[in-house]
C-alpha cells in the first residue's frame, strides 16, 4: 500500500533558499516536509508516527520541473549595536541587506510518494492529522495545504518524477531526506538551540530516462486539398458519395486537359499510390447525419513535382468552384484555409497529424475488400483480408481488428447506393472496420479496393465524440 503526501501552495509560490545562494530551492526537499510535520507535533503518538516515516525510505518527488525564480531584497534591522548606526528607525542599531529567493512553479501542487510504504491505520491517521496542522512550507510567507493518502496520486501532465538515483546512474539533484534517527537528532539539536540544517543528509536523485518512443507511421498521403460546399446549401446525402467523388475526379481531369499525369488519373499507376478523390461525411459526433460536408483530394507523398504543379493549378490557382452532378444539379464548392473550415472539413480531423497520429481508426465510409472470399473462411478470413488491405495500402499491419456489416460510427455510410457503383467494377464484400495499430499512424487512412474513389476512409477514434 503506497503512501503519498500531496501539497498545494496556496499562493502558488514557494519561499525557501536553495543550496546555491543565487537559486531558490525547487522542488521542495523531502526533509522540508518532514521538518514541517515535526513543528506540528503535539504528543508522543505524533513522534511515533514520524519515527515510522523516517524509516520508510527515500520518497519519490512528483513536481513540475519548470519554475520561475523570484528575487526580493530589503533591509533588516539586526540586534548588533554600533557607534555608527545604519538604521534610521532603531537608534544605535545596524541594518543589513536581506535577499529572499522564491520559486513560482508551473504547477503549484506537488507530491511526495512512497510506493512501497504500508502504514498501519493508526499511523496513517496520525500523519493525516499532523499534515492538516502544517501552515506553511519553507518560510512563513509560503502557506501550504498538506494532505496524506494511502494511494498513489494521479500523475499530472505538468509533473515529472524524481526518483532516488541507482548505482551507476547520473544524479541530477541532491535532495535532503529524512533517515532513521532523524527525529531524535532534530529534537536534540532543538534542545541545544542549534539549527536543523546541522542534521542534514542528502540523497542523489535523478529523472528516469524516458522510454524510447517509436516514431509514428505515416500514410502514403501527406496533404489534403479540401473544398467545402456552399454555406447554407442542402448537402448531399452519404449515399451519393461515389457520384460526388466520380464528378470530382472528372472535374480535375477535365481542368488539367491533355497529358494528365498517371498519378492523377490513376491510369498506368497501378504499382504506386496515386491521387485519391474523397467526400467527407459528417460522422462520429452527436449531430452526425452522414451528409457530405465537402470534398477532398488526397495528395500522395511521392507525387512528382510536375504532377503536383498541374494538380495545384487545376484546383487552387484556377479555383474549382462547382461540381456538376447532373444537368440540373450543381454543387458549389470553395477552397478555404484550414482556419476557415468547420471541424469536419479540417485536415486534422482526418489525419491526427497535430497530435502525432492515432493508434485506433474507424471507417467513416465502408471498406470494399480487395478480393472475394470463400464462405468457408468465415470471420477470420474477413479480418485477415482487412489486414492485407491495410498493408497493401501502405499502412502497418494492425494488432487488433474488428468488423461489422453495419456502420460503427454515428452517421457513417452503411452502403453506397447500388446505382452509384461503377459498372465496370465487380462488387466485392463491403464491411465497416475498427483497427488498432502498434504505434500511432498519421493519416489520412485509406484502404480497400475503392480507396481512391471514397470508400475505405477512416477517422481517428480519438476524434469521435
Amino acid at each position: 500500500m503506497p503512501l503519498s503526501i500531496l501539497a498545494r501552495l496556496r499562493d502558488g509560490r514557494y519561499d525557501a533558499g536553495g543550496t546555491r545562494q543565487d537559486q531558490p530551492e525547487w522542488p521542495p526537499h523531502p526533509a522540508r516536509v518532514f521538518c514541517a510535520l515535526v513543528a506540528s507535533v503535539t504528543g508522543e503518538q505524533d513522534w511515533e508516527a514520524l519515527r515510522w516515516l523516517e524509516a520508510a525510505g527515500d520518497p519519490q518527488v512528483w513536481a513540475s520541473p519548470v519554475f520561475t525564480s523570484r528575487r526580493r531584497e530589503g533591509f533588516v534591522v539586526t540586534n548588533i549595536t554600533a557607534t555608527k548606526p545604519t538604521s534610521q528607525h532603531q537608534l544605535g542599531r545596524t541594518a543589513q541587506t536581506k535577499i529572499r529567493l522564491s520559486a513560482e512553479p508551473g504547477d503549484g501542487e506537488f507530491a511526495f510518494v512512497w510506493p512501497d510504504a504500508s502504514p498501519q491505520p493508526a499511523t496513517l491517521q496520525t500523519l493525516t492529522n499532523l499534515a492538516r496542522r502544517v501552515p506553511y512550507l519553507g518560510r512563513s510567507t509560503s502557506p501550504v495545504t498538506l494532505r496524506v493518502q494511502d494511494e498513489t496520486p494521479l500523475m499530472r501532465a505538468e509533473w515529472a518524477t524524481l526518483k532516488p538515483a541507482q548505482l551507476g546512474e547520473p544524479d541530477t539533484l541532491a535532495l535532503r531526506v529524512p533517515y532513521p534517527g532523524y527525529t531524535e537528532r532534530l529534537r536534540q539539536i532543538f534542545a541545544e538551540g542549534r539549527r536543523s540544517w546541522e542534521a542534514n543528509r542528502t540523497t542523489p536523485y535523478s529523472y528516469p530516462k524516458p522510454a524510447p518512443v517509436e516514431p509514428p507511421a505515416v500514410s502514403p498521403f501527406d496533404e489534403m486539398l479540401i473544398f467545402g460546399f456552399e454555406a447554407g446549401s442542402v448537402k448531399p446525402t452519404g449515399e451519393m458519395l461515389l457520384t460526388v467523388t466520380d464528378r470530382l475526379r472528372a472535374a480535375v481531369l477535365d481542368r488539367i486537359g491533355t497529358d494528365v499525369p498517371p498519378e492523377v488519373s490513376g491510369h498506368g499507376a497501378d504499382t504506386s499510390t496515386h491521387v485519391g478523390y474523397l467526400a467527407l461525411p459528417n460522422v462520429g459526433n452527436r449531430h452526425a447525419d452522414g451528409r457530405l460536408l465537402g470534398v477532398a483530394v488526397a495528395v500522395p507523398r511521392e507525387l512528382r513535382r510536375q504532377a503536383y504543379a498541374r494538380l495545384w493549378g487545376a484546383l487552387v490557382e484556377r479555383p474549382l468552384q462547382r461540381l456538376t452532378l447532373r444537368r440540373d444539379q450543381v454543387l458549389k464548392v470553395e477552397y478555404l484555409p484550414s482556419t476557415a473550415l468547420t471541424r469536419g472539413l479540417q485536415a486534422e480531423r482526418w489525419t491526427a497529424a497535430g497530435r502525432g497520429g492515432s493508434r485506433t481508426w474507424v471507417t467513416a465510409t465502408p471498406i470494399m475488400l480487395d478480393r472475394y472470399l470463400k464462405k468457408s473462411k468465415g470471420d477470420a478470413g474477413v479480418m485477415k483480408e482487412v489486414e492485407r488491405s491495410l498493408v497493401r495500402a501502405g499502412l502497418p499491419e494492425p494488432v487488433e481488428c474488428e468488423f461489422s456489416p453495419a456502420a460503427m460510427l454515428k452517421g457513417a455510410l452503411h452502403r453506397p447506393r447500388r446505382d452509384t457503383m461503377p459498372g465496370h467494377r465487380p462488387s466485392k464484400p463491403i464491411v465497416h472496420v475498427r483497427v488498432t495499430f502498434d504505434r500511432p499512424v498519421i493519416g489520412p487512412v485509406l484502404a480497400g479496393s475503392m480507396r481512391y474513389t471514397g470508400l475505405g476512409l477512416f477517422v481517428p477514434a480519438a476524434e469521435v465524440s
